[in-house]
């Protein structure tokens, strides 16, 4: 269920924050990234609102 507004101000402009898995290749030497390999999965998300309020994290 998404929310579509937020429940504590009633604020209609709600942002998600999302933690996705992405793949990618670094050196083993330097550390640095030498290839991303694109998205691949969004771990887990929840909705937040500029008054401070948070709604419950959601996982896939």
């Amino acid at each position: 269920m998404e929310p579509e507004k937020c429940p504590a101000c009633g604020n209609e402009n709600l942002k998600i924050h999302e933690q996705i898995a992405v793949g990618r290749i670094r050196s083993a030497r330097t550390g640095k990234v030498l290839k991303d390999e694109g998205y691949l999965d969004t771990t887990c998300w929840n909705f937040f609102c500029k008054c401070g309020w948070v709604g419950e994290t959601l996982t896939q």
